[in-house]
């Protein structure tokens, strides 16, 4: 029996991903966790052959952990499934070593697709970012100045066009206010921006959409 770990806090989405497991993946077992707290617990007692996590869980988010648990169980596929941008978030990730990120507007035909592909020990990559690439490796002379950011200042990034305040942002990725100011003083001075509405004007020109 193949195990598989999901780290979800909306219900409809662990409702869906349940049915998708029991009609198309019956050799499959389905594990569920809501928190940050309850992925790392389950990881440690438990062999799961594939994670699906979420970026965003109960208790915060999970970016900063992608790093740790490819590192720590270096045969464990890991699938991120998120309301996040692709063009934002999905490339670093991919060099973190997952083997696919999905949007959560996927329609199930294709979360199919994707988890036998990774199911199977093969790496899957949607269209909608095969074709990003594309569009950016002929462009190249205007790189993404967003990949300059690490996985942190993204997601602060991601918050800011949103259009959540500071108060918010402290709230989601569960850190303090002088934490939240200086990733955001690195984020302007990285991107060259000197506001929010010219870092929302910036991620247009890219194609970030939130």
């Amino acid at each position: 029996m193949i195990k598989v770990l999901l780290a979800e806090d909306h219900s409809i989405v662990i409702k869906g991903m349940r049915m998708i497991f029991e009609a198309e993946f019956p050799d499959c077992s389905l594990e569920v966790t809501k928190t940050t707290d309850g992925l790392m617990k389950l990881l440690q007692v438990n062999h799961f052959q594939l994670a699906i996590i979420d970026l965003q869980l109960e208790d915060g988010d999970t970016m900063h952990l992608i790093t740790d648990i490819h590192r720590i169980y270096p045969e464990l596929k890991i699938m991120v499934f998120s309301a996040n941008p692709e063009e934002l978030y999905a490339q670093r990730l991919y060099r973190e070593g997952i083997k696919g990120y999905l949007h959560k507007q996927t329609e199930d035909k294709e979360i199919i697709h994707a988890l036998r592909l990774i199911l199977d020990g093969k790496t899957y990559v949607s269209e909608h970012f095969k074709t990003y690439l594309l569009s950016k490796d002929q462009n190249r002379r205007y790189d993404n100045p967003f990949e300059k950011l690490t996985l942190r200042e993204m997601e602060v990034a991601h918050l800011l066009i949103l259009g959540k305040r500071s108060i918010d942002i402290c709230r989601e990725l569960n850190i303090q206010p002088s934490t939240t100011a200086t990733y955001k003083m690195k984020i302007f001075d990285k991107l060259n921006v000197h506001n929010t509405l010219e870092l929302k004007e910036l991620a247009n020109t890219f194609r970030i959409n939130p």
